[in-house]
């Protein structure tokens, strides 16, 4: 019952190539005899993209949210020092900024607040207190959290192939699994989220980039 809801999804306008429904494209003969066949294990391969898709848009429209001051408490940080944590093999060095916060409705300041960005000290910055700390605040910043939404778009995109075909990938197999779904409406899904994703998270870039 579960694949035939999966059919349902993601099936194709009919039998033939690259259909769902058992034709050449989903059959185990012709050029993709090597791959494996569909299993719980590539629909749960498929669906951890989208689960990292959702966190990419909740993280997003989350910490838009507060450098667009629609949500959290504002104030302004001045810098009093800065140094540079560093990072693991996997991740660059990351410059934090600590200074006072000083809300905008003047209640009690609170010190050592930390901003992870490069600051001059002295400096006076815009933020937004969230619960995972303080957020600089402005255009640029809304731009830099909205690139992250798009991206999410692209994670789901690559998600798709394996979610509607069910096969879980060997080594260098990703692209084949992508090609079993040619001429599907999984395929105009998967294109979309990629045209899309990408399109926003370009124009976002170039936001950042210009102000």
């Amino acid at each position: 019952m579960a694949d035939a809801g999966w059919r349902g999804i993601f099936a194709g306008r009919g039998t033939g190539a690259g259909g769902l429904d058992g034709g050449p494209g989903l059959g185990l003969t012709g050029p993709y005899a090597a791959l494996p066949g569909p299993s719980w294990k590539g629909r749960a391969f498929g669906a951890l993209f989208f689960v990292g898709a959702l966190v990419c848009l909740g993280l997003a429209a989350y910490n838009a949210a507060h450098a667009a001051g629609l949500a959290g408490r504002h104030g302004t940080v001045t810098v009093q020092s800065c140094w540079v944590e560093q990072g693991s093999r996997n991740s660059s060095d990351t410059t934090v900024c600590s200074g006072t916060f000083r809300p905008d409705d003047g209640s009690r300041p609170v010190p050592d607040a930390q901003v992870s960005r490069e600051l001059r000290q002295g400096q006076r910055i815009e933020v937004s207190q969230s619960a995972n700390g303080f957020l600089p605040t402005g255009f640029r910043e809304i731009w830099r959290w909205n690139a992250l939404f798009f991206f999410g778009w692209i994670v789901a995109g690559l998600g798709v192939p394996f979610a509607a075909t069910g096969i879980f990938p060997g080594r260098a197999q990703a692209v084949a699994v992508g090609d079993r779904i040619r001429g599907t409406r999984a395929a105009v899904v998967m294109k979309y989220l990629f045209l899309g994703g990408g399109a926003g998270t370009a124009v976002c870039l170039y936001m950042i980039w210009v102000l």
